[in-house]
């Protein structure tokens, strides 16, 4: 659980997470085209869960996380090439990359849940902080969705949270949109045909095995199918359907 998911050339990655026993930092990849994992990728620097991960300049990003005895601060990408580290310990954060900007969002710095957000520019090699969310949130869900960032649920410390927020870039400037049905932390989020959705998460009670649809026309979510398992802490990815 808590592992990382990316995609990148329609093809799956897991990174690190933790098993039940120890904090992995093995990658694994699914290729649709065979339906098959495979674990041929070299694994990250250490061992952590709650990594953020994300595609960037055409390769794989993996920011924070948890190695068991502290919160890190790490950004390590696919090539092995220099990047300049965030500016604040963060496990359970959001990423996300917009106008070729990365995000770094959220999270906790192991004391307590961040609501800041530092941007990278990889022109310069450099973090900067812009503005910060309207509430606190860890183990938060984020997409990229019609030009904004959308950030759902997550913890404020030990308060689950079923609302949503969204961040102009243009004004550099977070807004409050409708709340969530459920609280849902360790929740994903992912646009799928157009729509956001919000996957599995925990509301305090239960792992949820539910769904929501966003409606950006009437700024509402409703219920979709669900899935056979309720989850927590696992990723999200779409990956674009195969040719017959």
């Amino acid at each position: 659980m808590w592992v990382g998911v990316g995609i990148l050339n329609n093809r799956l990655y897991t990174i690190g997470g933790h098993d039940g026993v120890s904090y992995l930092n093995s990658v694994e990849r699914f290729d649709p085209h065979t339906n098959q994992w495979s674990k041929e990728m070299a694994p990250t620097s250490s061992c952590q869960a709650s990594v953020a991960v994300t595609v960037f300049d055409g390769c794989l990003f993996v920011i924070g996380g948890q190695d068991g005895i502290s919160c890190l601060h790490l950004v390590e990408n696919s090539t092995m090439d220099s990047c300049c580290i965030n500016r604040e310990k963060r496990l359970g954060a959001a990423v996300a990359v917009l106008d070729g900007y990365l995000y770094a969002i959220g999270g906790s710095d192991g004391q307590c849940s961040l609501s800041t957000v530092e941007r990278y520019d990889p022109k310069a090699n450099k973090w900067s902080s812009v503005s910060s969310m309207n509430t606190q949130r860890k183990h938060l869900g984020c997409a990229v969705y019609n030009g904004y960032i959308y950030v759902v649920g997550g913890r404020e410390d030990a308060t689950k949270l079923s609302t949503a927020e969204r961040f102009n870039p243009k004004i550099n400037q977070w807004s409050l949109v409708v709340a969530m049905n459920s609280k849902r932390t360790g929740v994903g989020l992912a646009v799928v045909n157009n729509r956001l959705m919000a996957v599995g998460g925990f509301d305090g009670a239960v792992c949820l095995k539910s769904v929501e649809l966003y409606d950006n026309e009437f700024n509402s979510w409703r219920l979709h199918s669900g899935m056979n398992y309720g989850r927590l802490g696992g990723g999200v990815g779409v990956i674009n359907r195969l040719d017959d």
